[in-house]
């Protein structure tokens, strides 16, 4: 059994907790006991765990008896007891993937635009397991660079799921790997829709800093100010064109069409040195077209020490699934950063070009700090509809991003219509809302 964990204290608080769980089961166990490890403590220098390929190349090396391999996260829960029950109705000598069956509703970026409905994927915090004989197989042939593209991870279940079903292996959807405690027959399920980490941060420790341009001043900004703007007494807008009806702040840094490393750098410098943001504990790094509940966000920061150097966000990665590379906090669902860490970063980093990835620029800088990113999977890169319906089910979301085939003030009522459903910790379904 692989948890994935990561070393940040809440998280790695969190990992800890289910470990002792498994560990007080294994006690009641006979014979099979099986061996739990915490990724982040096992293999604390290998690059790109996560994204499963590098694991289990590293199981490979460390388990030449193991017939099975349950990978799950932090807030999975399992009743060892089931799960032995469970995968006696399978041969391990056979090629399976077994987990919580995911579908695309539509063809989505996130999934490079694969046919909806191509593949199952399964959702981690369920719990996913492979047996030997199959991960044998994958890693015969890995890295497959001719027939799989392993340079950028955006979503590792959907990309694993990809792989395996080149070797014409699909996933077998087991209903009791639960998205949620929904009776005796689940396997396992997933503690937490929200982390509960007592009163969220006051407004005045976080400050907001929304990138636009001159060219979207009267299309995307007024929907940022007629709604999550209207939730924090701190933010700021910053174009290449001053504006005083939004207001703007002109950076001095030209607009580029992508990247945008340039005009981010520089509102960093300017949040280390201007008095009424340096004293802040936190900041949002938002683009113009986030979607993003703020008051959320201030929940979600309680779990954090903003006196060290923090960056949170949803991870992506360059070649980080061949165990190299580096992760980097994708930038349209909301980059947050400790004090303390944009600090670090306005001392360390520099830009190329204005139009660098300002996020892959971020990222290969903290790489080179050896300060590892956070992930936190309440942040979104994409719309609601680029997720499975099954996936959104299970976590309460922070943000979306992008105004693109939707309306953005319905996904932003559909952020706001969970409101109260975090305070509780529950499994309650929120307000549905038209998009």
């Amino acid at each position: 059994m692989v948890v994935v964990s990561q070393p940040n204290p809440y998280h790695a608080g969190r990992a800890r907790e289910l470990q002792l769980d498994l560990k007080d089961q294994i006690k009641g166990l006979g014979t099979n006991k099986p061996t739990v490890y915490l990724t982040h403590k096992k293999w604390p220098n290998k690059m790109g765990l996560w994204t499963i390929f590098p694991l289990l190349e590293k199981l490979q090396e460390t388990s030449s008896v193991t017939k099975w391999v349950l990978v799950c996260e932090e807030e999975t829960r399992v009743d060892l007891g089931k799960l032995q029950t469970f995968l006696q109705q399978y041969d391990p000598l056979e090629d399976w993937f077994i987990g919580h069956g995911l579908e695309d509703k539509e063809a989505t970026i996130i999934h490079h635009f694969a046919p909806p409905n191509k593949l199952k994927f399964p959702d981690f915090a369920a719990g996913f397991i492979l047996s030997f004989p199959l991960i044998n197989r994958m890693l015969s042939r890995w890295p497959d660079e001719e027939n799989f593209r392993a340079d950028f991870t955006i979503d590792p279940k959907h990309e694993l799921a990809s792989y395996i079903l080149m070797d014409d292996v699909k996933l077998t959807h087991a209903p009791e790997l639960c998205l949620a405690e929904q009776g005796d027959h689940c396997v396992s399920y997933i503690k937490q829709k929200f982390p509960q980490c007592g009163e969220a941060i006051p407004d005045d420790d976080l400050f907001v800093a929304v990138k636009t341009c001159e060219k979207f001043h009267t299309e995307r900004v007024p929907v940022v100010l007629d709604t999550w703007a209207k939730e924090t007494g701190h933010i700021e807008f910053y174009s290449e064109t001053a504006d005083s009806s939004i207001p703007t702040i002109d950076l001095g840094v030209p607009n580029t069409e992508r990247g945008h490393c340039g005009k981010t750098i520089a509102l960093m410098k300017r949040a280390v040195t201007e008095e009424h943001i340096r004293d802040r504990k936190w900041l949002l790094v938002a683009d113009d077209d986030t979607l993003i509940n703020i008051p959320r966000l201030r929940q979600l920061l309680a779990c954090y020490d903003a006196s060290s150097p923090v960056a949170l966000g949803e991870r992506y990665g360059y070649q980080v699934a061949k165990g190299q590379g580096y992760e980097y906090i994708t930038g349209g669902g909301g980059m947050v950063f400790s004090m303390p860490m944009v600090r670090r970063l306005v001392d360390q980093c520099t830009c190329p070009q204005n139009d660098s990835p300002d996020d892959m620029i971020l990222g290969m800088c903290l790489r080179r700090l050896n300060i590892p990113i956070t992930h936190v999977p309440y942040l979104h890169q994409a719309r609601p509809d680029d997720y499975s319906d099954g996936f959104l089910s299970r976590h309460i979301p922070v943000s979306f991003h992008k105004h693109w085939n939707c309306d953005p003030r319905a996904v932003y009522r559909l952020l706001k219509s969970y409101d109260g459903v975090e305070s509780r910790g529950d499994h309650s379904k929120q307000t549905h809302v038209e998009l």
